[in-house]
């Protein structure tokens, strides 16, 4: 399995949450994570069949049935899938540029390599059902809590250069969260996240794609900003 240390946790957090469910899509699997690396945080990764089949059309899944296969039940039955799943995710991170494009574009204008990790690892389109999952009485819940916490954690293993969270939510929870670590820069303009002494500048943004992303003009004073973020100036 790779990144057999993260994933295993993975494995456990939805065996503690969803033993014996045979309606939850299995959750999000990482690759071995990469260290100082401009890293973009999204809500939760989205679920749709068709998408998947656009994305691996031309791949050695191109026939897979996309729902049955991303079942927990499939999927914990046979741990060996896992890698297969974390393969699927690099080819969407290739080839969905719809989403993807806006990161990838960023990093090479600030001269970075990039990744993107999730607040969140339950796989859900609508970001009102998902919120009923994780959030109750305007709160995490537990299971809310367990993903965010491992959240936590991954995020400091990969020692990012800077990161950028691009949904709206997902700042207001992370920044919540990691309040007590947070701090902001009133001359630089940005927040920096520190943990373990080492500082990590921080951006807040909406999503960089689709009906709610940033314009045109905003897009562009936030790629700048990043650059001088991550370039010292």
């Amino acid at each position: 399995m790779r990144n057999s240390e993260i994933n295993q946790k993975i494995v456990a957090l939805w065996n503690k949450h969803f033993a014996g469910n045979t309606d939850v899509y299995s959750p999000l699997f990482y690759d071995e994570l990469h260290k100082d690396r401009l890293v973009f945080v999204g809500m939760n990764p989205s679920f749709s069949a068709r998408g998947f089949k656009t994305i691996l059309k031309n791949t050695e899944y191109a026939d897979t049935d996309m729902v049955s296969f991303f079942k927990w039940q499939n999927i914990s039955s046979n741990p060996k899938l896992i890698d297969d799943c974390i393969k699927m995710e690099n080819y969407a991170y290739q080839n969905y540029s719809q989403y993807f494009g806006r990161p990838i574009e960023i990093a090479k204008k600030v001269g970075l390599e990039w990744q993107h990790i999730d607040l969140f690892l339950y796989k859900e389109t609508s970001q009102s059902s998902f919120m009923n999952r994780v959030r109750s009485k305007g709160k995490l819940n537990e299971f809310g809590m367990d993903q965010i916490k491992l959240f936590e954690e991954i995020l400091v293993q990969t020692e990012p250069r800077c990161v950028v969270v691009t949904n709206a939510t997902a700042s207001e929870i992370l920044r919540e969260y990691i309040k007590d670590d947070l701090s902001w820069d009133a001359e630089r303009g940005f927040h920096w996240f520190t943990r373990g002494g080492k500082k990590i500048p921080m951006f807040f943004t909406s999503m960089l794609s689709g009906q709610r992303a940033l314009d045109r003009w905003s897009y562009e004073r936030l790629v700048w900003h990043i650059g001088q973020a991550v370039n010292g100036k």
